[in-house]
Formats: structure tokens, C-alpha cells, sequence
């Protein structure tokens, strides 16, 4: 009888723990309508993402916004502005 309710208690924590990760808020999902703010030393307006600048995969703090009078992390990325590439264009053959 112990075996059997120390594996129900064992599955109920577990349960509770994967829970809480799965409803957890995403870091992006509050955070995008907001004024969004890039760090170059100092924080600056990025503007439009997909206009004005995206955010390259990695795992640094792309763009902040800000509660109150602190800047808070929202977009995980790089910052890049119109120059960011993501791929190597593809080269043209010369024609002969």
C-alpha cells in the first residue's frame, strides 16, 4: 500500500512541475505590443521587427522593453538591422 501511494504522490508532483512549464508565459508573448528598445550601450527605439530590424536565432537578448523605468528582455536574437543576412545569397552564372 505505501509502494502505491509514494508512486501516486511521485506522479502527482510530476504532473504539477510539467504543468507549470507547459502554461508558463513565453517570453515574447507579453511583451511584443510594446515600444521595443535594442542596447548599443544605451537603450534605443528598434522600431518595426520585419521592417526596421529582425532578430537573428541565438540565445542573447535581442530587444527589451520597457516597465516603469526598467528595461525588461523580450525578444531572444541578435539584433540586426536592413545589412543582417541570414543565408548566403545565391551566385549568379555569368553568361557566356
Amino acid at each position: 500500500m505505501k509502494k502505491i501511494k509514494l508512486l501516486i504522490m511521485t506522479l502527482a508532483i510530476a504532473f504539477s512541475i510539467g504543468g507549470a512549464f507547459a502554461t508558463s508565459p513565453r517570453l515574447t508573448q507579453d511583451c511584443q505590443g510594446a515600444t521595443q528598445y535594442y542596447y548599443n550601450g544605451s537603450y534605443v527605439i528598434a522600431g518595426k521587427i520585419g521592417v526596421d530590424y529582425l532578430c537573428a536565432t541565438s540565445a542573447l537578448i535581442c530587444t527589451y522593453y520597457k516597465v516603469g523605468t526598467t528595461y525588461v528582455p523580450c525578444m531572444n536574437g541578435v539584433y540586426c538591422t536592413a545589412n543582417c543576412r541570414t543565408a548566403n545569397p545565391p551566385k549568379k552564372n555569368p553568361k557566356k
